[in-house]
């Protein structure tokens, strides 16, 4: 079975990834990508952590933007 991912073994950590696999594994944008690789770049485990905490971040952020519910009081 081919895995998803050319060096998606856990030996080679420090063999980074490339943009296009990162934004496909974690679902980012190509900017937040290249942002994340080339901070916390070359360790797979510290990108992937970093993208991670990022997503994390995102949907706290946009549960917060939302509007309240309309209240239904009589």
């Amino acid at each position: 079975m081919s895995k998803p991912f050319a060096n998606d073994d856990p030996n080679l950590d420090n063999c980074p990834y490339d943009l296009e696999g990162f934004m496909a594994k974690h679902g980012l944008s190509r900017e937040a990508a290249k942002v994340i690789l080339h901070t916390n770049g070359p360790s797979r485990a510290r990108c992937d952590y970093a993208a991670e905490a990022f997503l994390h971040f995102k949907r706290l952020r946009q549960a917060r933007l939302k509007p309240e519910a309309p209240s239904i009081k009589a």
